[in-house]
């Protein structure tokens, strides 16, 4: 497979080969062995048995703001600003205050009641989509609905979603694993221009408080415990966790259906598979291709160890194709019973995404209305999903509507 024997008995390659390597070379090398190395402080598990089973491990804690930061050359700013402050790359005690903000307004009953408001806002954007002329979806759709879900949730203006989004969608290159140095300039500005447009909004619900949820916030007990610009960069953390993923993950679910045509007629004839469709396509091209912890004790896979101070990635995007636990990995299928659960693309323990439940209702939404608002949609350029660690990235889908 190209790789040499470390010294601590893990097969080592260069990270930019990991990168490049297609999804059949990265099932021969999951048989291989259950690990890899790509730096001397970086190692990442493949297996799905390993995955799981770490993904909630007490002795991996969140890669913490700073040596992230540090390991990927970011120098001081308001992107090193950001990463530092978030609950994102957070543990322990500031991890829990941070998180714990957002914990009424994110449970689970408030966001199922928000799935009518999200049906609404998915009904427009399919309704103006074009007819009669190929588009980029991705642009015109799967980008637009978790912008303007999550400006609706905040009580953001929605007409400023589309700007706030690309602010997002640059930002988010930093969770990139290697880092983007090239745009840093680019990364920088973004992170920047979402704090000062944050702060603003925050600052005017504190003199003006309306009927949203970042009046809300400014008011609520957990929240006011954090520092102004500790509370501003939690903000910034949802609006990114709400946006870029689950535009990925919507592009390639809908990709996916009209490549095969069969998958999109059944998903069409029956509404009761468009979760299982959805959970079929987060395994099958994750828009989190891995999760990076940071070892507080030793690690041991059979005879191979990972010491304290590494940082261990768990590839959700390998262990979701490893046959030992799902059978016929890549195949597609709507009736699949074998899904490990809870899905690993949401990650696992106290840092199991804050905005799974949210994230679902825009998938499922957004494909009901474009199924009930197009469909006949036709696929004319299938998207790919560019990247192994980290968020991963969607090429545009283009589509037609007769």
């Amino acid at each position: 497979m190209g790789h040499t024997l470390g010294k601590d008995g893990i097969p080592s390659m260069p990270p930019e080969q990991l990168v490049q390597m297609s999804l059949s070379e990265i099932d021969d090398l999951r048989r291989n062995t259950p690990l890899v190395r790509t730096h001397d402080m970086r190692v990442t598990a493949l297996r799905c048995d390993d995955v799981e089973k770490l993904s909630s491990d007490p002795r991996l804690l969140q890669l913490p703001g700073a040596p992230y930061a540090d390991a990927c050359g970011i120098p001081q700013g308001r992107c090193r600003s950001f990463l530092e402050g978030s609950m994102l790359l957070s543990n322990g005690p500031d991890h829990k205050r941070r998180r714990g903000a957002f914990a009424k307004t994110f449970a689970h009953p408030v966001l199922r009641s928000k799935r009518g408001q999200v049906r609404v806002v998915a009904d427009r954007i399919v309704a103006d989509l074009p007819r009669g002329t190929d588009f980029d979806f991705l642009a015109l759709c799967a980008s637009r609905l978790p912008a303007e879900v999550i400006a609706q949730v905040l009580g953001l203006p929605v007409e400023q979603s589309t700007w706030f989004a690309t602010q997002v969608y640059s930002l988010s290159r930093s969770l990139m694993v290697p880092y983007d140095v090239a745009h840093h300039a680019e990364i920088e500005a973004a992170a920047e221009a979402l704090y000062g447009f944050v702060s603003e909004a925050l600052d005017a619900r504190r003199k003006v408080p309306r009927e949203d949820f970042l009046s809300m916030l400014v008011n609520d007990e957990s929240a006011r415990a954090l520092a102004s610009e500790e509370l501003i960069y939690q903000v910034m953390t949802v609006i990114l966790a709400g946006s870029d993923t689950t535009r990925s993950g919507f592009n390639l679910t809908v990709g996916r259906l009209l490549h095969d045509r069969a998958l999109w007629e059944a998903v069409c004839a029956d509404s009761d598979l468009i979760p299982p469709a959805i959970d079929e396509a987060l395994r099958i091209e994750p828009p989190v291709g891995s999760l990076p912890r940071y070892t507080a004790a030793p690690v041991t896979f059979g005879n191979m160890t990972v010491a304290p101070g590494q940082v261990l990635g768990l590839s959700s995007l390998s262990a979701m194709r490893d046959e030992t636990r799902i059978r016929h990995p890549l195949a597609f299928d709507l009736y699949r019973k074998d899904h490990v659960r809870p899905h690993l693309v949401f990650g696992g323990g106290a840092h199991r995404c804050l905005g799974e439940m949210l994230a679902r209702i825009e998938l499922e939404e957004g494909l009901a209305a474009l199924i009930a608002g197009a469909p006949g949609i036709a696929l004319i350029e299938a998207p790919q999903m560019l990247g192994f660690s980290g968020i991963r990235q969607s090429t545009p889908l283009i589509a037609h509507i007769s």
